[in-house]
């Protein structure tokens, strides 16, 4: 008998590789893959999820940030200084797309990070 690896691929760097947006980058690649570092350290704390939407603590390196994203009204909010003076869809924001994406677990929620992500591309950092 054998364990058994189980790969989950991040789903966010997929959708934006298909954007035309590249993961060779040394920065996105990091940031995507943060995400099972920061899910096995217990770094999210979930406030809200449903459809649509997702609200929570991501405790980074410097503090604890509060982000928020509603994919139904494209809108997204974090407290970390990269958004606040920059207005960028940071890090945070893009952990917590795959978070959703983890938790939700459903095929329409793609679609929805997929809009979401196509339609602030260019804020991205």
């Amino acid at each position: 008998m054998a364990y058994v690896l189980a790969r989950r691929e991040l789903r966010t760097s997929k959708i934006l590789e298909e954007l035309g947006l590249s993961l060779e980058t040394k920065r996105l690649r990091d940031i995507v893959g943060h995400f099972t570092f920061y899910l096995n350290m217990g770094r999210f704390k979930v406030l809200r999820l449903r459809y649509g939407y997702i609200e929570a603590i991501v405790k980074g390196l410097h503090g604890e940030w509060r982000t928020k994203v509603n994919l139904l009204n494209q809108s997204f909010d974090c407290t970390c200084p990269h958004h606040k003076y920059r207005r960028a869809l940071c890090k945070h924001i893009l952990l917590l797309l795959e978070l959703y994406l983890f938790l939700r677990n459903e095929p329409k929620d793609v679609e929805l990070v997929r809009k979401f992500l196509q339609e602030h591309i260019e804020v991205i950092f």
